[in-house]
């Protein structure tokens, strides 16, 4: 019987293992697709690999065709958009779809080197994302040499509040708490130290008024 019981609970712990695994739902890939004629819709591009338990930002390198390449110069001189639909996979197949975009001449003129932004929540899923450039040189339209798109992708999650500082803030407050106390003991010694001379007289009188009428202290 204890036998039984023993295999129970190892196979209990291993499927608490399992069912804590799959339940994080970690992103597997980015899949990319541009629009290189404008309003024409969207082709492949490239699909980047993801391993968020390492937590390491990635770098992938991908290449695209001479005709595309020749699409890219074209948006570029016109001073159009760049357009790119991101596409975030899960580990169970869930997909989140982003739009976002940059000048066409700021990608060429950056010689295919992109940067790729995730923003994170606290669970590890995607809720926005933006597309920047390693360059801000938009007249090198003619000076491509390669066909080699270089994609950086980082994973910003967000940050953890700082932690208040109980002790400093209570310190503070016993030192504020003297200084009052301090200023109030100062205010009734130069109150004192001011009108001395018109409060001795008044208290002289009293004593002698006082000391004159025996009848009203008795």
């Amino acid at each position: 019987m204890m036998h039984y019981k023993l295999i129970f609970l190892f196979c209990s712990v291993l499927s608490g293992i399992y069912c804590s695994d799959t339940s994080y739902d970690s992103i597997s890939d980015v899949y990319l697709e541009h629009e290189l004629i404008p309003n024409a819709g969207f082709t492949k591009r490239s699909s980047i690999l993801v391993n968020l338990e390492s937590r390491n930002d990635v770098v992938s390198t991908t290449t695209i065709n001479d005709s595309d390449i020749q699409l890219l110069k074209q948006l570029a001189s016109k001073n159009e958009l760049y357009r790119l639909k991101v596409t975030v996979r899960t580990l169970s197949g869930k997909e989140t779809r982003f739009l976002t975009f940059t000048r066409a001449c700021l990608i060429v003129g950056s010689k295919l080197n992109d940067i790729l932004t995730l923003h994170l929540d606290h669970l590890d899923s995607p809720f926005a994302v933006n597309l920047a450039t390693t360059s801000n040189n938009c007249n090198s339209f003619n000076e491509l040499d390669t066909s080699n798109f270089t994609t950086t992708v980082f994973f910003r999650r967000p940050e953890s509040s700082p932690v208040p500082d109980t002790a400093t803030y209570i310190q503070k407050m016993e030192r504020e708490r003297d200084a009052r106390e301090k200023g109030k003991s100062s205010n009734n010694k130069s109150m004192l130290g001011k009108y001395w001379m018109y409060i001795l007289p008044l208290v002289i009188f009293m004593m002698i008024a006082g000391a004159s009428n025996p009848e009203a202290r008795q």
